[in-house]
């Protein structure tokens, strides 16, 4: 089973809109995937018509009810593990508990039979959450706006990703790109150095990507010949395919 964490320390940046569409690609492709929710504003299970089952934080944490707690959605192979308001004092249960930066990973072992791939859709910001992404994850996908602000967001992920004792890989991708902007254009090549773990694939600002949020669709299924759909395919080819080898 391979874990693949959109994640950033800074939000706005894309995580959502492409998790929810690497794991529609992944479950299209045959393989049993879980989108697993782990950002208390619930917008990847919202866009999956998703809803918080009943029972405790504490409950969902420790894995009781698991078959109960994992939704099936109108995509064949894709499951989702949802998230919700009901679920924003997730890191304050997880300080009580033992082994508190190891909570998420512990959750997702009785899971290695059932799934394929998890796709991880991950809060911003670093902390007991975080370690517990580094501590699940198999591989770290750092979606980044091309402005630098969004880069220091990039190499802050790389700098917390090296102060782990098993680090993931890290690679970072460039979304919502207009290339319109002179300063979009010029990015890779003005600050691209300082970040080699930057793949060549980039998802373009779209209006496909907006009306999602109004279809409930993702773009890799409703539209798949769009503009948007090949970078997203693009992007995961070139996260997935090295599995195979």
């Amino acid at each position: 089973m391979h874990v693949l964490a959109l994640y950033s320390v800074k939000g706005g940046v894309g995580k959502t809109t492409t998790a929810i569409n690497l794991a529609t690609l992944s479950a299209l492709q045959g393989r049993r995937t879980l989108l697993f929710d782990l950002d208390p504003q619930g917008a990847a299970t919202w866009m999956l018509d998703g809803s918080v089952p009943e029972g405790g934080v504490r409950r969902a944490l420790k894995g009781k009810d698991l078959d109960e707690r994992l939704i099936a959605t109108r995509y064949r192979d894709l499951m989702l593990w949802p998230n919700g308001p009901e679920f924003a004092n997730l890191v304050l249960e997880m300080v009580e508990m033992k082994h508190p930066g190891e909570r998420l990973a512990r959750l997702l072992e009785p899971l290695a039979g059932r799934f394929d791939h998890v796709v991880l859709d991950c809060p911003p910001g670093l902390g007991l959450m975080a370690d517990n992404i580094f501590a699940a994850a198999d591989e770290v996908l750092v979606p980044l706006i091309p402005v630098p602000l969004s880069l220091r967001a990039a190499l802050q992920v790389r700098e917390a990703l090296a102060a782990q004792r098993r680090p993931p890989r890290m690679h970072a991708f460039l979304s919502q790109v207009d290339r319109r902007r002179v300063l979009h254009r010029d990015f890779v090549d003005q600050y691209g150095g300082a970040l080699p773990e930057l793949l060549p694939e980039a998802i373009p600002a779209s209006s496909e990507i907006e009306r999602q949020t109004v279809s409930r669709v993702p773009v890799v299924y409703g539209q798949p010949r769009s503009e948007a759909a090949q970078a997203y395919y693009r992007l995961w080819r070139a996260v997935y395919l090295p599995l195979a080898d």
